[in-house]
């Protein structure tokens, strides 16, 4: 059993401070390139860790690897790494993966639980989710990740989450079940095995990004690994430790001793919406100060008055429509809120893509879209629409025998007008065989082709914008109970975070409005 303890590790130790558009990753790879350049090292002796997925798929790409490849097995998340260490230490077998793969995966486990036990559970983000399921996994993950550690017991946590809300304590004690029945596990599990069985890797310098991500227990895992390096570099920005909600504390990089690296100038923020900012995240009382140049003088921040969510969207969609190549957000705080914006777009018509969720304008739909509109409006279809249509061509208007006709017709490029003619006699919303049977009401409203590229204007929470940018960022100013409670509760210091890094997206221009029917971010937290 690995003993873990507060001995600071003997590996050299850099720590890389960068505030939004900083670099920060940009400069953990350029760092990399380094070492291999001046070292007698290969690829395989490195060892890349984030919080995210994007971060670890960026710097493969930039080092030129391909992610899960031999030479690249240390590119992972931290789960990822946890998975990977377990499974070839024996300590999780083949078939145990098998099982929750079927199951699709945690969340998809966690789903089924949900359906099962009758609780309200949202798949897409859960992290920003307040249903009352992604509430009960994420408090009990919260729990796990900082009392861990400490107990090392997961009867204790247990207890303590009774404690906290009776509630949870039998659902959580009743999910424990499930999973032991079965023979599954979740992302808890994988880092509880990883610290009690210890770390097994021969790499020698590590590179770590998003640290103020990591909670008490993942943070003392990555402080393991380092025991096994010669030299870490730890990269993070403290104001933009977003993940309260799973015990994430921005203490852990800040209080870990090494020498330090402060990245100064954003490629990103315009002076007046960095001072914005700093209005903002200075509310924070422990935190590292960063001065930085930024990109110019300027930019655009914009207080309206309450409005409902609609009347923000609608400006939202206006702006997106008269800068047609500028990239807009329209950011909120929960899933909830998304699905409302969602329902309101859907309802118009109007395209829109997610930043991480699901949109249903995914180039599948947008070519179903415009394969309709351009029957409709007896407009010539692309070589590439013509393959969707006979590919996708419902069977009982378009047999299969038919389709490889047509197929030969539409490779050699000889398109009969007859053809052309014959498709806009033929019932259109039914040519086509959707994936999604709910979306042929939408295509009911297909009469003007799409652009799938064109596409500029993003819904979603502000959890999922963070590592992205656009020149034009709609900020919902609301918060849900939940949010109230847990800033009376001692979270106070996390959502404000959550709101600066949603300030700190906008390139040029930050609109944020109040919400009828929801309480003021900005008037219960911050005095702006």
């Amino acid at each position: 059993m690995t003993i873990y303890s507060e001995v600071i590790p003997l590996a050299e130790i850099i720590k890389i401070y960068g505030a939004p558009g900083t670099g920060k990753t940009s400069k953990l790879i350029d760092l990399l390139r380094d070492e291999l350049q001046n070292n007698e090292l290969k690829l395989s002796d490195f060892i890349f860790l984030s919080f995210s997925n994007s971060a670890i798929d960026e710097a493969c790409e930039r080092v030129g690897v391909v992610r899960r490849s031999k030479v690249a097995r240390y590119f992972r998340t931290l789960h990822g790494f946890s998975l990977m260490n377990l499974i070839t230490r024996g300590i999780i077998s083949t078939e145990k993966i098998r099982k929750i793969q079927r199951f699709g995966f945690v969340e998809g486990l966690q789903a089924r639980f949900c359906r099962e036990e009758g609780i309200p559970y949202e798949r897409e983000n859960g992290c920003a989710s307040d249903a009352f399921g992604n509430r009960i996994f994420t408090t009990w993950s919260m729990i796990l990740g900082e009392f861990y550690p400490k107990t090392r017991d997961l009867q204790k946590c247990l207890d303590i989450l009774y404690n906290l809300n009776y509630t949870y304590g039998e659902i959580a004690e009743r999910w424990l079940k499930f999973k032991e029945l079965a023979d599954s596990f979740d992302y808890n599990d994988l880092l509880i095995e990883t610290y009690e069985n210890g770390i097994e890797i021969d790499a020698k310098i590590g590179f770590f990004d998003e640290v103020q991500d990591f909670n008490r227990l993942e943070f003392e895992i990555v402080k393991e690994i380092i025991n096994n390096l010669d030299k870490a570099y730890l990269a993070g920005d403290d104001d933009q430790a977003i993940y309260g909600w799973k015990g994430a504390r921005p203490e852990f990089f800040l209080d870990f001793e090494g020498d330090e690296l402060i990245l100064n100038k954003t490629y990103r923020l315009p002076s007046e919406i960095w001072q914005f900012a700093q209005n903002i995240i200075s509310q924070v009382e422990k935190r590292k100060e960063k001065t930085i140049q930024t990109i110019g003088k300027g930019g655009i921040v914009k207080i309206l008055p309450k409005m409902t969510l609609k009347e923000l969207l609608t400006f939202a969609v206006k702006t997106a429509y008269k800068f047609p190549n500028s990239k807009v957000f329209f950011l909120v705080r929960t899933n909830r809120m998304v699905h409302k914006a969602q329902s309101f777009l859907l309802e118009h018509a109007i395209p829109f893509k997610r930043l991480k969720g699901y949109s249903v304008w995914d180039r599948e739909f947008v070519t179903a879209w415009n394969v309709i509109a351009k029957l409709r409006a007896k407009q010539q279809l692309t070589h590439d629409e013509w393959e969707f249509l006979i590919e996708h061509a419902n069977p009982e208007i378009i047999p299969t025998e038919k389709k490889v006709v047509l197929s030969n017709l539409i490779n050699s490029g000889c398109v009969p007008i007859q053809l052309f003619d014959a498709l806009r006699r033929l019932p259109i919303l039914d040519l086509i065989e959707l994936r999604r049977k709910k979306d042929k009401k939408l295509l009911e409203k297909a009469w003007r082709p799409i652009e799938f590229s064109r596409i500029n204007l993003y819904v979603d929470t502000i959890h999922a914008s963070k590592g992205t940018e656009a020149d034009f960022v709609f900020l919902t100013d609301a918060i849900t109970p939940p949010i109230v409670s847990a800033i009376n509760n001692g979270l106070r210091d996390a959502e404000v975070r959550v709101f600066y890094v949603g300030t700190t997206r906008a390139r040029k221009s930050l609109i944020i409005a109040p919400l009828t029917g929801y309480r003021s971010f900005l008037e219960v937290v911050v005095s702006c």
